[in-house]
């Protein structure tokens, strides 16, 4: 018998099995490959938190962030301490990635925003209805004005509004609002501006009752009219200062450096099938629909766009590597993307994974070692590009 040792070319599943290419495997199981060709027994693995019904995780900074149920918890890496953070959607989907150091993400009915510390609604209410004013006695001259309110929330941030609401006032006049209720620790910011100028100005902020009798234009523009704030997403990605949302076949991206706002009228692309995958990289953003596609510069004017593949991808089994590359899962193996959009099927030649219809990847770092393990829900059977098994049998009847 013929002691082997060397498996530097890793599995492979094309090849007849009584004629394995030099340095292959057929398959291998509860071993990790590792620099030199050899195997070692698999990385274990240690239970640091009990779980009924876990999913996720999320990470930021060294806070894992998990769902248990209907119980989102944070987890300490380093005291191995977890906290309950809230009380969220029994199940459903948990996706988020990080911006500027804080994790933004998604439960199947909500959107939140976690710094490590302080859990908190990712998005502001936009006001949807303006005041309508009471006309008072005042210094405002006769014509027609627009109106328009905005909430803040209690950590600054503003949000959208609708069309503001014109109005035709009398000399001498004033405005009389009742305004509408922020949201717990926040205020309400009023503006106002002639209809000829086009700009609306800052002219309140606060609660309760304002008054406008005396237009002034040195203040803040209105620069929220007509946005939107964050959706449900099934895929969240981050890039530069923005986000990209994945909803069905459309791939939101919000406002750079103002994660709580999108333009609803042109933030956004559509594909032809629902999008199963969104990885960002310093060149632009990787999505797969029907096809795999390449985005460049997607949050300018003038986006660039590309079809890297004529194929889509295993269903969220994105990630992003430590030198800046994407990787993910498709129907011909592992595809590793550059920042410049330039894609190659690392195992396309020697395995082909079974077809899956959504699966998860991450990446292990070990002795020395870095793995993407991936985990795939098969739902078509093996891969029919893959060499069968077979056996010779022969039956003798005495």
């Amino acid at each position: 018998m013929e002691l082997r040792s060397n498996w530097s070319q890793g599995i492979n599943n094309r090849a007849d099995a009584k004629a394995m290419p030099a340095g292959t495997v057929r398959d291998a199981v509860n071993v990790d490959p590792i620099v030199g060709g050899a195997f070692e027994l698999r990385t274990g693995f240690t239970q640091v938190q009990a779980a009924g019904a876990a999913r996720g995780p999320l990470a930021v900074g060294r806070k894992v962030l998990y769902a248990d149920g209907p119980a989102l918890y944070s987890f300490d890496v380093d005291q191995g301490v977890r906290q309950l953070l809230a009380e969220i959607d029994g199940a459903g989907r948990l996706v988020g990635d990080v911006l500027n150091e804080e994790l933004f993400f998604c439960t199947e009915t909500e959107t939140w925003r976690f710094d490590g510390k302080v859990l908190r609604a990712w998005g502001v209410p936009t006001v949807t209805s303006q005041p309508l004013p009471a006309i008072g006695q005042g210094g405002l001259a006769a014509g027609y004005y627009q109106v328009a309110a905005t909430f803040i929330d209690a950590h600054g941030d503003e949000g959208a509004t609708s069309s503001p609401l014109l109005l035709q006032v009398p000399a001498g006049s004033s405005l009389q609002f009742d305004l509408p209720v922020p949201p717990p620790g926040g205020k309400v910011r009023l503006y106002v501006g002639p209809r000829e100028g086009g700009a609306l100005y800052l002219q309140f902020e606060g609660t309760g009752q304002a008054s406008v009798g005396v237009l002034r234009d040195d203040t803040a523009r209105l620069e929220t009219a007509n946005l939107r704030g964050p959706l449900v997403a099934d895929f969240i990605a981050a890039r530069g200062g923005v986000l990209y949302l994945a909803t069905g076949s459309v791939l939101w991206f919000t406002l750079p450096f103002r994660p709580h706002l999108r333009d609803a009228s042109r933030g956004f692309f559509q594909y032809p099938a629902p999008i199963d995958l969104v990885v960002a990289v310093d060149g632009g953003v990787y999505v797969c629909a029907d096809k795999t596609y390449f985005l460049s510069n997607p949050e300018t004017d003038e986006p660039g766009g590309r079809t890297v593949f004529e194929h889509g991808a295993v269903r969220g089994t994105a990630l992003v590597l430590p030198d800046g590359r994407a990787a993910w899962m498709t129907q011909y193996g592992l595809a590793i993307g550059d920042d410049q959009g330039l894609v190659a099927l690392s195992s396309a030649a020697n395995f082909l994974p079974e077809q899956a219809g959504h699966g998860a990847a991450g990446l292990l770092e070990h002795n020395g070692n870095q793995l993407v393990v991936t985990t795939l829900a098969p739902s078509r059977g093996g891969n029919p590009l893959a060499a069968s098994d077979y056996y010779d049998v022969e039956i003798i009847t005495p």
